[in-house]
């Protein structure tokens, strides 16, 4: 599992999640989709006293309630159509191990209290089932959408919700770790030909915003290496054709603001006190900070 990345934000994630895979507490873990979240989630499941069980991941939004339910608990013969054999469930097979619930905010409002019995005792029941079954796993959540904000909306069980976060990590967007993009952009190369970037290319590179983040990267490196032709080994410009990306028309309708340091520091504040309702004890604990550094930017930014 490598590693690509000396951004501060970044390396602080990455550092925090090694120190919570020691604990057998459950975590939450937030990101714009492409940031990696499956990745930490896999470092906390490496560097846990769980390594050696097994890791299991499943999608919440790939699949309607019933099949996820029956994917998350397994389900007895017959317990309905084609329901032919048994069926072990995840949680069952990730016992002694981590169980990750991938996109955990798309989760219906139906299954959410299965889940939370679940958490609260380790006992579940098989769809069909009449048993009441138990199974030892820690729970890693991840979710591209504010889960405080669904709960605020009615979308999300606020007492699932602080059962999932009782340890919450954010992976930082790649348009907050440009300083990442070169090395993240040369792995990539490797990966597919011999081939290295122009100066040029990686500045374009790097004043791109990335709203598809790294594994929007990751694409337009394999398609540049692509339209690179053959015989030439420098990418340029136009072999990177970022004006094609998928999602260019996401990057012209919510411009990001100039990007520099500051912009950073006052959204990163903006956000912790969105997540905690403007709670600024709480605000300052999920940012690393001191109260009194935050109530000093806080006046800084102008921001309430």
């Amino acid at each position: 599992m490598e590693i690509i990345g000396r951004n501060p934000l970044f390396l602080r994630c990455l550092e925090d999640a090694k120190l919570a895979a020691a604990s057998n507490a459950n975590i939450l873990i937030e990101g714009e989709t492409g940031t990696g979240k499956e990745l930490i989630a896999k470092i906390i499941h490496k560097f846990s006293a769980r390594r050696d069980k097994e890791l299991v991941v499943i999608n919440c939004a790939a699949m309607p309630d019933a099949l996820l339910e029956s994917e998350l608990f397994g389900h007895e013969k017959g317990a309905f159509t084609d329901a032919h054999t048994e069926k072990i469930g995840l949680v069952e097979l990730a016992n002694n191990g981590t169980l990750v619930l991938d996109e955990i905010g798309e989760m219906s409002l139906t299954l959410q209290p299965k889940i939370l019995r679940f958490l609260e005792n380790g006992e579940y029941r098989k769809v069909g089932g009449t048993k009441m079954k138990h199974s030892n796993v820690r729970i890693v959540s991840s979710t591209n959408r504010g889960l405080l904000q669904a709960v605020t909306e009615g979308k999300f069980r606020r007492d699932l919700f602080y059962r999932l976060k009782v340890i919450h990590l954010s992976v930082p967007p790649l348009r907050y770790r440009k300083d990442d993009i070169p090395e993240l952009a040369k792995y990539f190369i490797n990966q597919y030909q011999d081939k290295y970037l122009s100066s040029e290319a990686t500045e374009e590179l790097r004043t791109y915003d990335w709203p598809g983040n790294v594994r929007e990267l990751k694409n337009v490196i394999e398609q540049a290496c692509v339209f690179t032709p053959s015989d030439q080994r420098a990418i340029q410009v136009d072999h990177l054709r970022l004006k094609n990306s998928v999602y260019t028309a996401y990057k012209e309708e919510v411009p990001d603001p100039v990007y520099n340091i500051e912009n950073v520091e006052a959204d990163l504040i903006k956000k912790a006190l969105q997540k905690t309702l403007f709670n600024r004890v709480e605000a300052a604990a999920l940012l690393g900070i001191s109260q009194k550094t935050l109530y000093t930017k806080i006046k800084k930014y102008n921001i309430l």
